[in-house]
C-alpha cells in the first residue's frame, strides 16, 4: 500500500490553480468515487483524494495480494504467470552481459518475481508493505521480504545489480523520490527495470473510467511514456530498452476493458476467474450480466490478439516496460 502520509507527485507539490479535473471514477471493489486529475505544471496524472489511514484496508482487502495457498487465478494462467517472471529474470540478465547478482523487488507481492530471480541464482531481497503478501513470501517461499519502504531501511549505497519494480510504482505517491532511493541504492551500471500501466495507451484514453488498469485508488499515478521516461532521467537512471507488452496484463485488459465499456459490471470477468478465495468484490449481479460476460469473452479474446499486438509493435500497448541503468563507473 501506499506511503498515507503522503500527496501524489508530491515533487510538484501541485498548485490548485494548476489541476484539472479529467472525470471521475469508480472504485470496483468498494463503489467509492474518486477523481483522476491532470497536473499542468509537471503533466503528473493522478487519484483523489487518497484515502488515509486505516482507510486503505478499505480498497486492499486480503485477497488483493494472495490467498491461503498464495493462487488467485486458475491454474493455466498461474502457470503463464511463472513463465513470465522467468523471462524477466532474463531480460535483466541480458542487460547485464549474462552476469547475476543481488537484485531488490520494489513492492514484490507475494514474492513470484523475485522467486524467479532466486532460482536462477540471484541473491534476492524484496520490499512489500502488504503483511499478508509480505508473510507469504518469507514462509511459503523462503524470500527475505521487508515490510517497510524503501527509505526507511536506510540501506547502504550501491547495494544492488539489479532492482525490480513490477507494476507497483502506480501504487506510490511519491515516484520520482522513490526512483531516486532506488538509483542510490543500485550500483553504477546496475540495471532498474519497471513495468507500469501506460496511461498514454489509446485502449486507456478510449476507455476513460472503464480502462481495467485504471484501477482507483489503487493506482495513485497514472504514467505516460514521456512522464516515466522523464521521472527516470532526473533520477541519475539511463532508459536502455522500452517495451509495450505484458501478455498477463494485456490481453486480458483489452478483453475486461471492451466488457466494461459494453455497460456491464466493472470488472465482472476479472472477479468471476479469480479463485473463491481470491475474490475481492461482490458478484450479486443479475444472471443475464454473467451470461452475457461468459458468451462475449471468447471473441473478445480473438479480437484483443491482433490488437493488443498490433499496439505493441507501434509502441501503444497497454503496459510499458523499461529497462534503465544508473550512469557512472
Amino acid at each position: 500500500m501506499p506511503d498515507i502520509d503522503d500527496e501524489p507527485g508530491n515533487d510538484c507539490r501541485h498548485a490548485s490553480g494548476n489541476l484539472r479535473t479529467l472525470f471521475a471514477a469508480t472504485d470496483y471493489v468498494s463503489g467509492d468515487e474518486f477523481e483522476v486529475t491532470r497536473c499542468a505544471s509537471c503533466d503528473a496524472v493522478f487519484t483523489r483524494p487518497l484515502p488515509q489511514g486505516e482507510e486503505w484496508s478499505r480498497y486492499y482487502p486480503p485477497a488483493y495480494y494472495r490467498t491461503a495457498d498464495g493462487k488467485r487465478f486458475p491454474g493455466p494462467v498461474e502457470f503463464l504467470q511463472r513463465q513470465l517472471y522467468a523471462a524477466r529474470a532474463r531480460s535483466v540478465e541480458r542487460m547485464l552481459d549474462g552476469r547475476r547478482g543481488r537484485v531488490l523487488d520494489v513492492g514484490c507481492g507475494p514474492g513470484y518475481l523475485l522467486k524467479a530471480f532466486q532460482r536462477r541464482g540471484w541473491e534476492t531481497m524484496g520490499t512489500e508493505l502488504s503483511g499478508t503478501a509480505a508473510a507469504f513470501a518469507r514462509e511459503e517461499l523462503g524470500l527475505n521480504v521487508e515490510s517497510r519502504e524503501l527509505a526507511e531501511l536506510k540501506l547502504p549505497d550501491s547495494q544492488f545489480d539489479a532492482v525490480v519494480i513490477w507494476h507497483a510504482l502506480e501504487h506510490i505517491p511519491q515516484p520520482e523520490a522513490l526512483l531516486r532511493e532506488i538509483a542510490r541504492v543500485l550500483r553504477p551500471g546496475g540495471v532498474l527495470m519497471v513495468g507500469v500501466p501506460n496511461w498514454g495507451s489509446p485502449e486507456s484514453q478510449l476507455a476513460g473510467s472503464k480502462w481495467f488498469q485504471l484501477d482507483v485508488p489503487r493506482h495513485v499515478n497514472h504514467f505516460t511514456a514521456e512522464k516515466l521516461g522523464r521521472d527516470l532521467e532526473a533520477a541519475g537512471l539511463e532508459i536502455r530498452k522500452r517495451g509495450f507488452l505484458a501478455p498477463e496484463f494485456d490481453f486480458f485488459s483489452f478483453v475486461q476493458t471492451s466488457l466494461n465499456r459494453a455497460g456491464l459490471k466493472q470488472n465482472l470477468l476479472y472477479n468471476l476467474l479469480r479463485r473463491r478465495a481470491g475474490k475481492v468484490a461482490a458478484e450479486n449481479v443479475p444472471w443475464w450480466q454473467t451470461a452475457a460476460t461468459i458468451a462475449l469473452t471468447p471473441l473478445l479474446s480473438l479480437v484483443a490478439l491482433p490488437i493488443v499486438l498490433l499496439a505493441a509493435f507501434l509502441n501503444e500497448g497497454g503496459s510499458m516496460t523499461f529497462h534503465a541503468v544508473k550512469r557512472g563507473r
